[in-house]
């Protein structure tokens, strides 16, 4: 294969790979409000952290040549099927039985791999030669971690968190020259995606628990706090975003590409998971007050996104930031009050905090941007 040409917008092909990422998100979710202990939550964060690092990195390859042929489609479809067999087996590998999930990894990270090392470059097939065997190895340890039990198995599960820092310092240190408009916009397409994916949970729930007046309710409050949500990431955020990322000196950009849209992005990634996780829990009876497990997620949830955005906005320089860290801290609030009051209430409330934080920054957004 030849170099491929930059990309300079989203193609279909990247936004058919997004939809079986949204089956991660659903799967950890599900998992977590089946078992929202401190350790599930833990592993579950954990999965998403290596599972993000092999995603996002398809975005990186995209913005280095778009994926226009047939030969590369498929390999994406290639992906796609590797992505979703791993999104499957994330409940067997939140229990220790991780073999599958590190197969599939494995074969995502070859496909990734190999179009970049083909078609990214240069500068970036260099890199790549020598990230893409930890992103393999990422792949295999998790795989082997589920081989083995005690200490062995922790080992091994917390082996890929070394790996993803000593590839990220690679590529900090042989920087990627990306293109703003399109990584900007990969990302925030994502999160539209994943976003939608909690109103499509909340559909799924009518199904198991019957459609009443609390259930309405819940889902039209559901609603709500996402269109919120959404509302606080693409409130003018998106446009500045693509200019000030566009300004970041190119041997700078890779370092801030790692922490705007690797880091941040899981947080409000992680955060959409508890959240989804807590609805489960929270609308099987919405006009009765939730338990203090489904409260503590649905808070926390909306927190941890609040919390993400906050950094993104202030490590980009798009605005005032510190209303949404006041808005996290306000919904944990929340969602520590939720088992004195009906569900469809702590829904009313998360919205009401959402949007008020909205409101009060926006002027202050304004004048920054102006300034």
């Amino acid at each position: 294969m030849s170099p491929g040409r930059r990309a300079t917008r989203v193609t279909t092909v990247e936004l058919l790979l997004d939809l079986v990422f949204v089956v991660t998100i659903a799967q950890l979710a599900t998992t977590v409000s089946h078992d929202a202990g401190w350790e599930s939550v833990a592993r579950a964060g954990l999965l998403l952290v290596v599972v993000w690092w092999m995603y996002d990195a398809f975005a990186w390859l995209t913005n280095q040549a778009t994926p226009d042929t047939t030969a590369v489609r498929l390999l994406f479809v290639a992906a796609m099927a590797a992505f979703l067999v791993l999104s499957i087996a994330i409940p067997d590998a939140l229990t220790g039985s991780s073999v599958l999930f590190g197969a599939a990894y494995v074969v995502a990270a070859l496909v990734h791999g190999g179009l970049f090392i083909a078609l990214g470059g240069g500068t970036s097939a260099r890199v790549m030669l020598r990230v893409m065997p930890i992103n393999v190895g990422i792949g295999v340890l998790i795989g082997a971690a589920g081989l083995v039990e005690g200490p062995a198995h922790t080992v091994l599960l917390l082996a890929p968190l070394v790996l993803i820092a000593v590839a990220a310092g690679i590529a900090m240190r042989s920087p990627f020259d990306l293109v703003a408009a399109h990584f900007v916009e990969r990302h925030g397409l994502l999160m539209i995606i994943a976003l939608g994916e909690s109103i499509v949970s909340v559909g799924a729930g009518v199904g198991e628990h019957g459609l009443d007046t609390g259930m309405v309710l819940g889902a039209v409050l559901v609603v709500g706090v996402i269109a919120a949500l959404w509302w606080c990431y693409f409130s003018g955020d998106d446009e500045r975003a693509a200019l000030a990322f566009g300004a970041v000196e190119p041997r700078r950009r890779t370092a801030a590409a790692l922490r705007a849209f690797y880091v941040d992005h899981l947080l409000m990634l992680f955060g959409l998971v508890l959240l989804g996780a807590g609805l489960h829990l929270a609308l099987a009876e919405p006009l009765h007050a939730p338990t203090a497990t489904a409260g503590w997620l649905v808070g926390a949830g909306v927190a941890v996104f609040l919390v993400g955005d906050a950094d993104y906005r202030r490590y980009l320089g798009l605005g005032a930031w510190w209303f949404r860290a006041g808005g996290a801290a306000a919904a944990l609030l929340v969602g520590g009050l939720a088992p004195l009051v009906p569900a469809v209430v702590v829904l009313a409330a998360l919205g009401l905090v959402v949007v008020a934080t909205i409101a009060v920054d926006a002027p202050r957004s304004a004048d920054d941007g102006e300034g």
